[in-house]
């Protein structure tokens, strides 16, 4: 049986903007696509998990800013409203963020919430 893992674009939110930048479609774009680089890493989250316990599924809400000039994400965080997920995967997607860099940076700070769906 195959696993299914659905990456949803919750919100994106732009704040300032004194220099060229994405727009707003744009700018989701481009951070749905570096989250797309951690996909190994979250399918390798729910894998393990779904061996610890069959019954694992759900979905995984995590909000984070995309700091400007440098790309790097800040304060990743689980959504804990909505977010129905175990304490080992929800961990595991949260821990998949840590050092990502949004290349090429934008010149604007980004606050981004994405859901991951997770189920057999």
């Amino acid at each position: 049986m195959k696993s299914q893992i659905v990456l949803l674009c919750g919100a994106l939110a732009l704040v300032g903007c004194s220099f060229y930048a994405r727009g707003p479609d744009s700018y989701r774009e481009a951070v749905r696509g570096m989250l797309e680089t951690k996909r190994p890493d979250v399918e390798a989250c729910y894998k393990r998990s779904y061996e610890a316990d069959q019954s694992a599924q759900g979905r995984v809400i995590a909000k984070f800013d995309v700091e400007p000039k440098s790309g790097k994400v800040l304060r990743p965080e689980i959504v804990n409203e909505g977010t129905t997920a175990n304490e080992a995967l929800k961990q595991c997607v949260l821990s998949s963020l840590e050092g990502l860099t949004l290349a090429p940076p934008d010149q604007r700070k980004g606050e981004a919430t994405f859901t991951w769906e997770f189920a057999r």
